[in-house]
């Protein structure tokens, strides 16, 4: 029986950004059975204009820059992080204050958030091609394909392709190491606060 599940673009879901300015398409999140609220959440914006991201009290947020010119995200107390090439990343508080700016042009990003009284997440990107190792050390590993050709190494499934925007989960995982070659990936893993 193997280990982990594969999602691909169709099972993704679009809903509009908490302040209304956009659309994020969610390709995967864990809710809170407390609350209304999600304990992690992985997605996809597409940015077209400058303005305020959405307040998201109580979460750590990860964003990644996959496409456009660029963008800079401006904090408060004169904090700011320029995400200028695929894969740069921003890592802040979700209730911290946050402008956006484009820098020529519509972007695309890749989010990763964390309720932090749940759970931390930890990204690992690769732009390359070479086969790369991954320890694993989450509750839960999540691998999502920049491209076709995407194999993941694992002991315990052997060679799994993921094709282009595809996502693979994978929940208690039993493998402590995985290689990656073929294509650029992001790897989240998330791991819960006892």
């Amino acid at each position: 029986m193997r280990s982990y599940v594969i999602y691909g673009p169709d099972s993704y879901q679009s809903m509009r950004w908490r302040n209304g300015l956009g659309h994020t398409l969610q390709l995967m999140k864990q809710n809170l059975s407390e609350s209304d609220g999600f304990a992690w959440r992985l997605s996809i914006a597409d940015v077209t204009t400058d303005g305020e991201f959405s307040n998201f009290s109580g979460y750590d947020r990860t964003l990644l820059l996959l496409s456009g010119a660029g963008i800079t995200l401006q904090f408060a107390k004169d904090r700011r992080v320029d995400l200028n090439e695929r894969l740069d990343r921003a890592e802040f508080k979700g209730d911290e204050p946050t402008a956006a700016t484009l820098h020529d042009g519509p972007i695309t990003d890749f989010n990763v958030m964390c309720a932090r009284d749940h759970c931390r997440a930890a990204v690992l990107t690769s732009n390359t091609h070479n086969a790369q190792a991954i320890e694993v050390h989450g509750d839960v590993l999540l691998l999502y394909a920049l491209g076709d050709g995407l194999t993941i190494r694992s002991p315990s499934d052997g060679d799994v392709p993921l094709a282009d925007q595809h996502l693979l989960l994978v929940t208690k995982p039993i493998d402590k190491t995985l290689y990656c070659e073929g294509a650029a990936f992001i790897a989240v893993q998330i791991t819960y606060r006892a």
